[in-house]
């Protein structure tokens, strides 16, 4: 340990280097001969270590200056070094070394000496990370990198003893994984953590030798050395490969372009289906991640493809057939020609003939082909005459067409009948031969529209709503018939019924219609009887009238309440059932009127410790008394309290119809004294009391308390701390809450307080 010490004592100088942005060549070899020159030749040297020490990078330290160790090569000082006064006594080093900024590709190899103090007693670590930001020395501080996120390597990342080197070794990186060339800077990262004069993890390293050797873009071969041709509309399948790519190559069209409908892939295919056809040129390059590429130049030829023509089968055609629409060329968008045909359709009535059908392709490439179309003589058919019918007369049954075995058709017509409820209609007769040739004939028959009967619905009606005249028939002149019916008359007493009218016209045409009238039996309606109200009874509910839901009218009725103001009325109460019909019922209210009541108290105020009043004054005679302070007929001023009182008269008469009127009744607690204490210079506190209280003189005047009264004049038990003194404490917490009076003398003269206990 002492060793370690002394060591450490000589290797304490620091130099510090600024950043220059000087372009250099791309490969570099550095044995750090001397560091004061790095930051001429690009190099950065940035302590990020938290805490930052004493030390940065330094020139090495050889043997024969009591360092720890010689360099790898050259002078014994000629390497850069690191130590734990990096940081403080304790913390994490994070010590950059940044390269000149360069073009990275991948393939680049950077090579390089490190080497720790022997022994191996603390462990030490080393990380070479690469920046792909330019010239960016952005490192950020502690245990972040700032730009330099990618980790190329670490020599002892997991800190443990027995890794680190303890004689120079040589380390190698190759860099990979870069989209393209990069410009960027490489960092040698003296990172430890638990580092610092104190720390666990930190001694010393040095690094020389290191040398930049960038990757040189071999020779390529692009494979085949020409590719086949193709048929447009024809999948198209060929594959390149290469040789001399670092990596996965990537390949692509630089030059002319390949057949319309062709691709290549990154990964050197070329597929798809032609779309046009001719020789064309075009120039393939194949690229690898490290930027190198290499091309060859290729033509592909693409011819047309066979005659596609063909046809569907051709219909046998009939010469009586409308001109027909030529199909039957696949594939479809070709032109037809030949005897008959004309823009796409042929003409039967020129026989059997031989048809040409034309094709061009999508790729410009034009083919034709030929077929035969057969046409056939349609057969000779007709259909004889009709007589007519009334649109309402059923099914006819339809006869008359020849040759034998035809088919009806036209509407209103299934299979061989015709309904005539279609109206007058055209009649066809068609007849399929042997060859599916067909032919037809028509004739009209004439349907006579039957009369356009009806019968507007009836009303229901009520069993008691007497002799019904019947109405609505359409048009004049028709009948009625029906169960109660008597010419045009319906007796409701018959009940619900179907009734019928029926009307014909001059063709002897029939036609009728029917509608139901409803006879709904009258509902039973009762009302109870109400009971006598009183004037002043407020608005009455009614209720008595049977099955619910019906309405009640009369003076002073709205809705279902009656008005008693409006004196003794008759009230109606009427029902319309479900069926509209109507029935009442009648009751009469009888309304008394209520009494008129007074009431006027020979006095308005009273003392709390008057004697009770006995109240009179109510009007008519014969009432009752209420209220607070109120027991039978007479009015407590003590039991009612301090205070205004509303005292309530109230009187019923013989109808059971009331009355009443209110009046305000004050008691004060007056008790014939006057407080004047305070204008013999005394005063109470505090007050309110919650019991105890003290009475004090002012003017140091000697007094006495002789007696503590309650609101009625009553007293009361007390305790004071004197007889006869300037100052006295009165004790009235054995007493109720309310109203008290302190009596006592003072300069010979009598005085009363008024306190207030809680």
């Amino acid at each position: 340990m002492k060793t370690r010490i002394l060591r450490r004592t000589a290797l304490c100088s620091l130099l510090v280097f600024g950043l220059n942005t000087t372009i250099f060549a791309q490969a570099f070899s550095e044995s750090f001969n001397d560091i004061t020159t790095l930051a001429g030749s690009g190099w950065v040297m940035t302590n990020a270590s938290a805490a930052v020490g004493s030390t940065n990078w330094f020139q090495g330290s050889p043997v024969s200056a009591s360092g720890p160790f010689d360099s790898y090569n050259g002078a014994a000082n000629a390497y850069i070094g690191a130590n734990y006064n990096n940081t403080g006594s304790t913390g994490t080093i994070s010590n950059w070394l940044m390269t000149p900024n360069r073009t990275f590709r991948n393939g680049d190899v950077i090579t390089f000496y490190t080497r720790k103090a022997s022994p191996d007693t603390y462990a030490d670590r080393l990380e070479v990370r690469m920046s792909t930001n330019g010239a960016s020395t952005n490192v950020g501080s502690g245990a972040a990198v700032g730009d330099y996120t990618t980790l190329l390597m670490s020599v002892n990342p997991s800190l443990v003893l027995g890794v680190y080197p303890t004689t120079w070794t040589m380390y190698t990186v190759t860099i990979s994984g870069l989209p393209a060339p990069t410009s960027g800077r490489l960092a040698f990262r003296y990172f430890v953590t638990s580092a610092g004069l104190s720390g666990t993890n930190s001694d010393y390293i040095g690094i020389d030798q290191v040398d930049y050797t960038p990757y040189v873009c071999p020779a390529f071969t692009v494979s085949p050395s020409s590719v086949p041709g193709g048929t447009a509309g024809s999948a198209y399948s060929q594959s390149l490969s290469q040789t001399g790519a670092l990596g996965t190559p990537n390949f692509a069209i630089t030059a002319g372009a390949l057949p319309p409908g062709l691709t290549l892939s990154a990964s050197g295919t070329i597929s798809g289906t032609p779309t046009a056809t001719g020789t064309f040129n075009f120039t393939t390059t194949v690229n690898d991640a490290s930027g190198c590429s290499g091309s060859q130049a290729y033509s592909i030829t693409v011819v047309c493809p066979p005659n596609p023509i063909s046809f569907s089968p051709a219909p046998a055609l009939c010469d009586n057939s409308s001109a027909y629409t030529l199909v039957e060329g696949l594939p479809g968008g070709g032109t037809y020609s030949g005897t008959g045909v004309s823009a796409g359709t042929f003409n039967p009535a020129m026989g059997t003939q031989t048809v040409t059908y034309d094709y061009t392709d999508p790729y410009g490439c034009s083919f034709n082909s030929n077929y035969t179309i057969t046409v056939n003589t349609a057969p000779t058919v007709s259909l004889g005459t009709f007589a007519a019918v009334c649109d309402n007369a059923g099914t006819i049954a339809l006869t008359g067409g020849t040759p034998a075995g035809g088919i009806y058709s036209g509407t209103g017509v299934t299979g061989t009948d015709f309904d005539p409820a279609s109206g007058t209609q055209t009649i066809t007769y068609t007849y399929t031969d042997a060859n599916s040739c067909t032919n037809t004939d028509a004739q009209v028959i004439t349907v006579n529209t039957a009369p356009t009967v009806s019968q507007s619905a009836i009303s229901a009606v009520c069993s008691n709503s007497g002799m019904l005249a019947l109405t609505g028939g359409s048009p004049a002149g028709g009948s009625y018939s029906g169960t109660g019916v008597s010419g045009s008359d319906f007796d409701p007493a018959s009940g619900t019924q179907t009734i019928t009218y029926t009307f014909t016209d001059a063709n002897g045409c029939m036609n009728d219609a029917s509608t139901t009238i409803t006879v709904n039996d009258a509902p039973t309606v009762t009302q109870d009887p109400i009971s006598a109200v009183c004037s002043n009874s407020g608005v009455l509910a009614l209720t008595g009238g049977s099955p619910a839901g019906g309405v009640y009218s009369g003076t002073g009725v709205t809705g279902t309440d009656f008005d008693p103001a409006s004196g003794t009325q008759t009230i109606t109460y009427t029902f319309t059932d479900g069926n509209g019909c109507v029935e009442g019922a009648s009751t009469t209210i009888t309304v008394n009127t209520a009494p008129t009541v007074g009431f006027v108290s020979p006095v308005s105020s009273m003392c709390l410790n008057h004697a009770p009043l006995t109240l009179s004054g109510g009007t008519p005679v014969g009432g009752t008394y209420s209220g607070t302070g109120v027991t039978g007929g007479s009015f407590n001023p003590v039991t009612a309290g301090i205070g205004n009182h509303v005292i309530t008269y109230s009187f019923t008469d013989v109808n059971g119809c009331d009355g009443e009127a209110t009046f305000t009744m004050n008691v004060s607690g007056c008790l014939g004294l006057a407080e004047n204490g305070q204008d013999l210079g005394l005063e109470i506190y505090p007050n309110p009391t919650n019991g105890k209280f003290i009475a004090a003189a002012s003017s140091g005047t000697e007094f006495s308390i002789v007696s503590v009264m309650d609101v009625q004049g009553k007293e009361v038990q007390f305790v004071s701390s004197e007889s006869v003194a300037s100052v006295i404490e009165v004790d009235l917490s054995g007493q109720q809450p309310g109203v008290y009076f302190v009596k006592g003398f003072a300069n010979g003269e009598h005085f009363i307080f008024r306190i207030q206990k809680q």
